[in-house]
């Protein structure tokens, strides 16, 4: 991938080696200075499996850093031996992520001292929630499901009925739905049932503003907003282009994973599109 390297005094980060040598570099750097003594925790047993040479990536594969989670090594191995990453010195937005993804890549941004880092408390706690999110997304179980549904996401918010869909639903369904394009990694199920969840409380809050009411917290859709959410999704699946029995498993699919056969058939579905 085509790397983003802010070679600025500012940056505070080295500039030689490779983009995930660097990674190493501005991690172990800056856990070292806030563990101090504990910053070394030990051979990792069994270490991790690393085709590269490069020696810090050999040490990360092989030694343990003071609440360095093995997430962050595994991505950071899975990174040094080709996985497709793009690195950063600012915070991309939510599409930008979500392009990345789309094609089977991630970003990792490193970060200088003075960029605000919200929600994470510093830099190195950005870099690392980055580095997790960049485990979770090459893991093989679900990559390419994931490949398929971001590809899928990607295609559908960038389609003109999109701003039609979003129009008369709330900012707070947009950040939803940017969330789960840039923040959420894992099944395929699970990040679409996570969107119709989303798009469901959006509907909810809809009628509650048309009520003039405000929206309940709690318990099930009543008649009224079940109608108006099937409407909703309806929309949505026909937008995704669906054939006619994935869109039934897409309907049946929910958080509760309550239909195992639809789940499957589902989930084979974004599985075709991210090979």
């Amino acid at each position: 991938m085509e790397e983003a390297i802010d070679r600025s005094p500012g940056a505070h980060f080295a500039t030689s080696g490779s983009p995930v040598e660097r990674a190493c570099e501005f991690v172990m750097t800056r856990v070292k200075a806030a563990s101090g003594a504990l910053f070394l925790q030990g051979p990792r047993r069994p270490p991790l499996a690393c085709v590269s040479s490069s020696p810090i990536l050999r040490r990360v594969a092989e030694q343990r850093f003071h609440r360095v989670p093995t997430a962050v090594a595994r991505a950071l191995v899975i990174w040094g031996d080709g996985f497709p990453v793009e690195l950063l010195t600012s915070v991309p937005s939510p599409l930008y992520v979500l392009e990345l993804q789309s094609k089977g890549a991630r970003c990792v941004s490193l970060l200088a001292d003075e960029v605000c880092t919200r929600p994470h408390s510093d830099a190195l706690a950005f870099a690392l929630h980055d580095l997790c999110h960049l485990d979770k997304f090459a893991d093989p179980e679900h990559h390419l499901g994931q490949v398929g549904f971001f590809a899928s996401l990607h295609r559908l918010v960038r389609r003109r009925e999109w701003s039609a869909f979003e129009r008369d639903l709330d900012d707070a369904f947009r950040r939803d739905w940017h969330h789960v394009a840039a923040d959420m990694n894992g099944s395929a199920v699970f990040l679409f049932a996570a969107l119709k969840m989303k798009l469901k409380m959006a509907v909810r809050r809809q009628v509650a503003r048309e009520k003039g009411t405000p929206p309940p917290v709690l318990g099930p859709l009543t008649g009224e907003e079940s109608r108006a959410f099937s409407d909703r999704l309806d929309e949505l699946l026909r937008l995704l282009d669906l054939t006619p029995d994935v869109t039934e498993a897409a309907r049946a699919t929910s958080t509760r994973r309550d239909d195992a056969g639809s789940a499957l058939r589902l989930l084979r579905h974004f599985e075709s599109i991210g090979c």
